[in-house]
């Protein structure tokens, strides 16, 4: 059982890689060819999960042939997401952009030979989307990442937002509210993604069964005229069965002449049944021509409809992206701000520090000046001291000798 549950996934596995590699155009009867085969084999599960499939858009059609015509590079761009997720650092964030910048404008390159021989109109109106799905790779879901690696990727990534995962990488040594922010900001995304995805396939479901009625009902007039066609071909073989030889002679005539009337009035109603036939075959196509323009112009609708939403996605990203950078630009000027005023009280701090400075050498300067002239004065003392003693010294030998002259 276990070997045949992997036989069956490994046949889907390949019917899938077949469908996302066929042409853009071919992608919708290649896959329900695979429903089909699928269906035959006895997996109604996997049918019914590859029937839900939706066209892929231009730019992800690319991307997908991009993954397999380019796998060195795509693997490139996924190593340079996965090292701007684990950088630490301004350098290292800035050397993990550069790469992926690199990449994705390798990658752009040949998305336009991509596109080209394709056939694909105005292919540039298709890189911008291309591109923001290469960036927005950093913020993709493992699952997404593996469907990009494998060229099976289904709807466009949600734009990356570089500006959210520098603050994420500059507030991690202090972690909360920068990690709070950005978990609010991932949820927001990813309900704006579901939400999304259950308009688009609740439009899908819907233009499905307006296509399973319009076939129905083309079954029908289809059924309607091979009936209607069936009974005139009966009745036409009925009436030449009937009808008599024109070889014969005279007398045969005269007796088709007289049997003219009973068989015309006969005739009238196989006539008016024919005739009814006729009607109804007319009706039968007249249906089947309005269902195939209901088709047609339910094809169109649902054409228009996604391009409306791509338009609608390629605006809300344009304009996400301009709210960002007025964001950041906002940010940075605030930072100059603060540092300039930071700068300045800095400068005053040290301009103060240095007036400081030069009043303590002055002070030290006079405080060296009376110091030395302090110095002085004790060595003029010591000298006037010294020269006292010394006449002190010479006066007492004379008052001696004066005593002994009076004695």
């Amino acid at each position: 059982m276990a070997r045949r549950a992997r036989s069956t996934d490994d046949r889907e596995t390949a019917g899938l890689d077949e469908l996302y590699a066929a042409p853009l155009d071919e992608f919708t009867a290649v896959r329900d060819a695979l429903a089909k085969q699928l269906r035959t084999q006895g997996d109604s599960a996997a049918a019914t999960r590859v029937k839900a499939l939706r066209k892929p858009s231009t730019a992800v059609w690319t991307v997908n042939q991009l993954a397999r015509r380019e796998p060195a590079r795509m693997e490139a761009l996924l190593r340079a997401g996965e090292r701007l997720r684990s950088a630490h650092g301004g350098a290292a964030v800035r050397e993990a952009m550069r790469a992926q910048h690199d990449v994705v404008w390798e990658l752009l390159q040949r998305a336009t030979n991509v596109l080209a021989e394709a056939g694909i109109r105005s292919p540039g109106d298709h890189l911008d989307s291309i591109r923001v799905t290469l960036q927005s790779v950093p913020t993709a879901s493992e699952h997404e990442r593996e469907l990009l690696r494998s060229g099976m990727l289904a709807t466009e990534l949600e734009p990356a937002d570089f500006g959210d995962v520098m603050e994420m990488l500059a507030a991690r040594p202090g972690g909360a509210a920068a990690e709070d922010e950005e978990e609010e900001t991932r949820g927001a995304k990813k309900a704006s993604r579901r939400e999304r995805e259950a308009e688009e396939a609740e439009e899908e479901e819907v233009a499905e069964e307006e296509a399973e009625e319009e076939e129905v009902a083309e079954e029908e007039a289809e059924e309607e005229a091979a009936r209607g066609a069936k009974k005139k071909t009966s009745r036409r073989e009925r009436a030449a069965k009937k009808k008599p030889s024109r070889r014969g002679e005279e007398p045969e005539r005269e007796k088709k002449t007289r049997q003219a009337k009973p068989a015309r009035e006969k005739k009238a109603p196989r006539d008016r049944a024919a005739e009814k036939a006729a009607r109804a075959a007319e009706k039968a196509a007249r249906a089947a021509e309005k269902a195939e323009l209901r088709r047609q112009q339910t094809r169109e609708r649902a054409e228009q409809r996604q391009a409306e939403q791509a338009e609608r996605r390629r605006r809300t990203d344009l304009e996400r992206a301009h709210e960002k950078m007025l964001r950041e630009a906002r940010r940075l000027a605030e930072l100059v701000k603060r540092a300039e005023a930071t700068a300045r009280t800095a400068e005053r701090e040290a301009q103060k520090a240095e007036r400081a400075a030069e009043a303590a050498r002055q002070r030290a300067d006079k405080a060296e000046s009376a110091a030395e002239a302090a110095r002085e004065r004790a060595a003029e003392a010591e000298d006037a001291r010294a020269a006292a003693e010394r006449e002190l010294d010479e006066a007492k030998p004379q008052k001696s000798s004066r005593t002994r002259t009076k004695r």
